[in-house]
């Protein structure tokens, strides 16, 4: 089994690090921050000192909403992870799903789409629950909201996996052999070198032995699949293929980065930072090749944990897509109340991505608003059962 490794900046170290797996050396890693005085490290928000686990309760954020992501078929996306991989589905699998005038969608996303009419846009929709993700078996769980948006121009967005702005899902899995085979046998791109899953010697925040290979779905959208043994605690219902997930979001500067989020979402998201690290087996994974540092937080709520990752030596010249392009993503936060939202944008000295700069009403009590981050993925702050839309002419 391969170890996670560090690479470089702790001369003496080499012997004591071939011997730790990741969660060892992490907490090592947590003990050397600690051990900086804060004045010259500035890791205030680096505010755990080991790993997130468990389940977060809400707090300004209610719960994670969704991971949404723009899509270039609805059917193609059904299909691979509801029929495939196993995902549930809101509404009947042969259920026409046609395509709608999205007045709210055009609205507060209007500043992202670089185009000078979007209002252009059709768009149609589909929900897929993902088992596991929700606080209490039952519960409300995080989707994947899979948006395939047409009449204005759009590209595909699948940028190098070290570029910041590239995103990914991470599913916990029952059966990984089992579910991979179903993929290949529908030709799914695989990114892991080899092609089949690898052994990691440790994950941050996660117990047991794990195996985890990674592919792209119908869209190249990277998708991490891992089996964790002995099985981790589970919100999932029993015999569900999928027991839960994370979201990884790679980033241009990790404290500036985490910073803003924490900034944003309130003091119950809580960060948690690594070292520098560097592995052969995560590097066969993932199909890169660099060292890398990440923050870790749970979205309050949930047992969701979202990573911000950021690779050394990574491009500067980045891509950033358009909301409406094929791989682009963005993470939705369930709010308490989005004019508390509003003032911490403002605070910030930022723009949502609506015209109005206002959170916008997509139902009768229903108000939504976007926000792009330093490196192109977006985060969404809905609220419900807040305000009532008092003109009586909500855009959706």
């Amino acid at each position: 089994m391969e170890k996670f490794q560090r690479l470089g900046e702790m001369k003496g170290q080499n012997a004591m690090t071939k011997k730790m797996g990741v969660l060892g050396f992490v907490a090592m890693g947590a003990m050397l921050l600690m051990a900086v005085p804060i004045a010259s490290a500035q890791t205030s928000w680096a505010s755990l000192d080991s790993p997130p686990t468990g389940i977060a309760p809400a707090g300004d954020v209610l719960r994670p909403g969704h991971l949404g992501r723009q899509i270039i078929d609805v059917e193609l996306t059904t299909h691979f992870y509801h029929d495939l991989i196993g995902l549930e589905l809101v509404g009947k699998r042969d259920q026409p799903r046609p395509f709608f005038i999205n007045k709210g969608l055009q609205e507060v996303a209007a500043l992202a789409q670089g185009v000078s009419n979007p209002y252009l846009q059709t768009s149609r929709v589909v929900l897929l629950p993902i088992p596991g993700t929700a606080a209490a078996p039952g519960g409300p769980e995080m989707t994947i909201e899979a948006i395939q948006i047409e009449g204005i121009p759009k590209r595909r967005f699948n940028p190098p996996l070290t570029d910041p702005g590239a995103s990914y899902l991470k599913l916990y899995v029952a059966d990984l052999d089992k579910t991979l085979a179903v993929l290949k046998s529908e030709r799914t791109p695989v990114i892991t070198e080899g092609g089949n899953p690898v052994e990691l010697s440790g994950w941050p925040g996660i117990n047991g032995n794990i195996r985890a290979v990674m592919v792209r779905d119908p869209d190249g959208y990277p998708v991490e699949l891992m089996q964790v043994t002995p099985a981790p605690a589970s919100t999932a219902a029993a015999g569900s293929t999928v027991l839960g997930a994370r979201v990884t979001i790679v980033v241009d500067n990790l404290e500036k980065t985490t910073r803003l989020y924490e900034s944003l979402v309130g003091p119950d998201f809580k960060f948690w930072l690594s070292p520098w690290m560097g592995d052969a087996a995560y590097e066969k994974l993932t199909g890169t090749h660099s060292q890398f540092r990440m923050a870790e937080a749970i979205v309050p709520g949930s047992p969701v944990v979202m990573e911000l990752v950021e690779y050394k030596n990574h491009s500067k010249n980045f891509k950033r897509p358009y909301f409406q392009d094929a791989g682009a993503a963005h993470f939705l936060f369930m709010s308490k109340d989005d004019d508390m939202m509003m003032q911490r944008i403002t605070a910030a000295h930022l723009h949502t991505e609506s015209k109005s700069n206002v959170p916008v009403f997509i139902s009768k009590t229903t108000r939504t608003m976007f926000l792009g981050d330093p490196q192109g993925f977006w985060l969404e702050f809905m609220d419900h059962d807040v305000k009532t839309d008092p003109t009586g002419t909500y855009t959706r």
